[in-house]
């Protein structure tokens, strides 16, 4: 009996422990399907209900500075039909929609004929004011159906195209088109980030990891238009730019070509034009290679142009002023056995300034012997050599300077007067307006504002200054150098009557994989800024691979010219820097007070 009572109280207590375990899962599956499901649902349907959004919603409109249409969303019809419901009626139908779709009834017939169909695409991109008839057609014949779709249209084809760029329907793209792809189709609560490459004085809407963000609240924007993306560019100094550059390339031959031009003191990108060029309306037919915006991606040598490094390290650095006195070595200098230096033509002592003034290569070497590798590679760092300048735009190169940083006699022989190294045509602009801005490097931006679908601002975009890399009197000396070198030196064809221009040309030979230097192939650039007492504008033009003429100065310095010369005329008409562009750069803190909206504390909305 005892023995009885003992193996029903273990079968009792297996009962309640089996009871115990079922009451778990049945407490686990209850929480599965009311909490966790619940959020998961709910997640899923908030993802639904952004891609329904990002699929319905007109995408938002990309502007010039002066609110120019430069890209736009049209919606068309694609309008199709089932043969199988239409058999009777095929003649009628064909009668009716080919005045209203524009193809001929022929056509049309043969379409709503196929057999074995269930679904032909009759016609796409059919202009959207058809809708009523469309409409009347459907309910008079069963199996016509439409659907509503996007087609996106650039009014002014070519103008700018590497700049405004183009998006596919998997988010891969290119320009502006690209990088602010989901503010332009208006996600609700969007958020872009983008990685600054440089630790800067930055206002509150740069978070600690160096990223800006761009927050939107769903009520922003019309509930099926996107926001609009307000750029710096000008129309009409981009139009100067492009057609200045085409008619250089085509006059010298040139593979390809670049023009930037920048707002000295604030870094706006007024124009950015690239050469060969492409109508983004056409972007399938057009050539891949027209296609890469030059100016942020091509990285070349950059030649002469670079020597502003080390010139303006000497006199920052008190080791030489602009008459310190250099030899040329007679135009022949031997850094080892198996290097020799020459240059252009005989030159023996030579000051500072005129080395520049000459673009004596001996010249520029003997200065950076004299301040030491060290100091050089310091002052290239600084003036945002071998990093992306973080402007706006996608696909930026950071160059390349491993001659640099893997320094000998053949580096001596090579980067300080521009070979050896590789920089993007913004990186060198840029660095050129360091000495336009007084000593600062700014970062280049080509987006000036994000507005809502009613025209209302979101986010204002302001100057960011990176560092200081030179002192204000060091800028002023430089200044005056570049000035002689247009006046009286290898840059007089880039002169500008009526401004003082301060310039420096550059010619690199090309190098090639197996070769070394290519004789023959050559980059040749003008980079300049004016007027020179009061910098408004600095440009940089680049052809590469021209023909017909040995020097930048005979090429690249007149089309500089005329692009700066058509550039001054045009802003003095139209009073451009009044007072849109301020001559000073505020402060985060004058932002704060003077734009809360635009400047809120970090992780504030706007």
């Amino acid at each position: 009996m005892k023995s009885k009572g003992i193996l029903s109280i273990r079968r009792l207590v297996v009962v309640l422990i089996a009871l115990q375990v079922c009451f778990l899962l049945l407490i686990g599956k209850l929480l599965f399907l009311q909490v966790i499901r619940d959020v998961s649902d709910t997640g899923r349907a908030r993802y639904s209900a952004v891609s329904r959004k990002s699929t319905k919603v007109k995408r938002g409109k990309i502007l010039d500075r002066h609110d120019t249409v430069l890209g736009l969303s049209r919606r068309t019809l694609t309008v199709s039909a089932d043969p199988a419901y239409l058999k009777a009626v095929p003649k009628d139908v064909a009668k009716c929609l080919a005045p209203i779709l524009g193809v001929p009834e022929t056509q049309l017939l043969a379409q709503l004929k196929r057999k074995n169909k269930r679904f032909v695409i009759l016609k796409r991109g059919v202009d959207y004011q058809m809708l009523p008839e469309i409409r009347e057609l459907k309910k008079r014949f069963r199996g016509i159906t439409y659907s509503v779709e996007q087609k996106r249209a650039y009014p002014k084809e070519q103008l700018a195209s590497h700049v405004i760029g183009h998006v596919n329907a998997e988010n891969v793209g290119e320009g502006i088109e690209y990088e602010y792809s989901d503010v332009l189709q208006g996600v609700p609560g969007g958020r872009l980030e983008r990685h600054l490459p440089y630790p800067t004085h930055a206002p509150s809407d740069v978070n600690q990891k160096g990223y800006v963000n761009l927050l939107f609240s769903a009520d922003e924007s019309s509930n099926d238009v996107g926001y609009n993306v307000l750029l710096t560019l000008d129309e009409y100094i981009q139009y100067i730019a492009e057609k200045e550059l085409a008619a250089a390339c085509e006059k010298w031959k040139a593979l390809r070509g670049t023009v930037i031009v920048l707002a000295s003191q604030t870094g706006e990108v007024l124009a950015m034009a690239n050469y060969p060029s492409f109508n983004p309306n056409a972007y399938t037919d057009a050539n891949e290679e027209a296609k890469r915006n030059l100016a942020v991606w091509y990285a070349y040598e950059p030649g002469s142009i670079f020597k502003i490094i080390a010139s303006s390290a000497a006199l920052n650095e008190e080791v030489m002023t602009p008459s310190t006195s250099i030899f040329c070595e007679n135009g022949r200098y031997r850094l080892s056995r198996q290097r020799v230096i020459k240059d252009v033509s005989r030159k023996g002592w030579l000051s500072l300034a005129e080395v520049l003034y000459k673009s004596s290569n001996i010249g520029m070497i003997k200065v950076v012997q004299e301040i030491g590798h060290e100091c050089f590679r310091a002052y290239i760092e600084k003036y945002g050599f071998g990093r992306r300048t973080g402007i706006d735009l996608p696909h930026e190169h950071s160059g390349n300077l491993y001659a640099v940083k893997r320094w000998d006699s053949n580096s001596l022989g090579a980067v300080p007067f521009g070979q050896g190294i590789l920089v993007t045509p913004l990186q060198m602009v840029n660095a050129l307006n360091v000495i336009a801005t007084g000593g600062k490097l700014l970062r280049p931006y080509i987006t000036r504002e994000i507005l809502d679908s009613h025209g209302r601002s979101l986010k204002r975009m302001y100057p960011i200054e990176i560092r200081r890399v030179l002192r204000p009197e060091i800028a002023r000396q430089m200044t005056e150098i570049l000035v002689g070198v247009v006046e009286g030196g290898s840059g007089r064809r880039g002169r500008v009557e009526g401004y003082r221009v301060a310039g420096k040309t550059g010619t690199a030979q090309k190098a090639e994989k197996g070769v070394g230097y290519a004789s023959g192939k050559e980059t040749m650039s003008f980079m300049g800024f004016l007027p020179a007492d009061n910098p408004q504008i600095s440009i940089l033009v680049m052809l590469d691979e021209p023909t017909g003429a040995r020097f930048s100065g005979q090429i690249a310095a007149p089309l500089f010219q005329k692009v700066a010369e058509q550039t001054m005329r045009y802003l003095k008409q139209t009073d451009f820097f009044t007072p849109d562009l301020p001559t000073t750069l505020p402060t985060v803190t004058e932002l704060q007070r003077t734009q809360p909206r635009h400047y809120a504390a970090e992780g504030e909305g706007l």
